[in-house]
């Protein structure tokens, strides 16, 4: 993590980015720069300065609830068809991964059609971010990054494989917890993937 890169912390992007907006720049530059030089010092200060505000044991559910907060760190610029529509698949999936404290209290038949959407989410992005490839193989700004670009995409696959895995436990010992905290580190590498990707674009522009 560069000194000007946002930390990969979903506390950072849905509880303290929002709050530094309402800064002035100046001031909010300087409270940002503060946070992500104390989180690359000490992993994890976001997450326990934020659990330490709010004083409440289940920080996980908390924070995916709150997971569909946009946060302009990580929102492409829209001028291209494209990019507009990349931001519109990830915001898609962070909706319904943050729903997922309200729906697993449904019945399994509603949560499973549930599943299902996001299952598809997850493969509409995955399909756009292929696409923002193959139509940018001729960009040196694409072709330049091309190393980080792959390795974000596979930690988001990864990510993905991993949430599955935890529903698959979920329905064998009815412990919601490590869904909660699989689907936030989903949302967390789909915001850096999507922050990868608004870094190559800017490069280019």
């Amino acid at each position: 993590m560069s000194s000007s890169e946002p930390p990969p912390s979903l506390a950072f992007s849905t509880v303290i980015a929002p709050l530094l907006n309402k800064f002035s720049k100046d001031q909010a530059k300087s409270l940002r720069d503060a946070f992500v030089f104390a989180e690359k010092q000490n992993p994890g200060f976001i997450h326990d300065f934020v659990a330490g505000v709010i004083q409440n044991e289940d920080m996980t559910e908390i924070l995916l609830r709150l997971g569909s907060t946009e946060c302009t760190e990580y929102l492409i610029s829209q001028d291209i068809a494209l990019h507009a529509l990349l931001n519109k698949k990830a915001q898609t999936l962070r909706l319904l991964l943050s729903s997922i404290p309200d729906q697993i209290k449904e019945k399994i038949s509603f949560f499973a059609k549930q599943l299902k959407d996001i299952a598809q989410s997850i493969k509409d992005l995955l399909n756009c971010v292929n696409n923002f490839y193959q139509s940018n193989t001729n960009n040196p700004a694409v072709m330049q990054n091309k190393r980080l670009f792959d390795h974000q995409k596979k930690n988001f696959v990864r990510c993905s494989k991993a949430f599955s895995d935890s529903l698959r436990n979920y329905f064998k010992d009815n412990q919601p917890s490590i869904v909660f905290l699989s689907a936030n580190k989903l949302i967390t590498q789909t915001n850096v993937l999507m922050r990868t990707i608004k870094i190559i674009t800017e490069k280019d522009s």
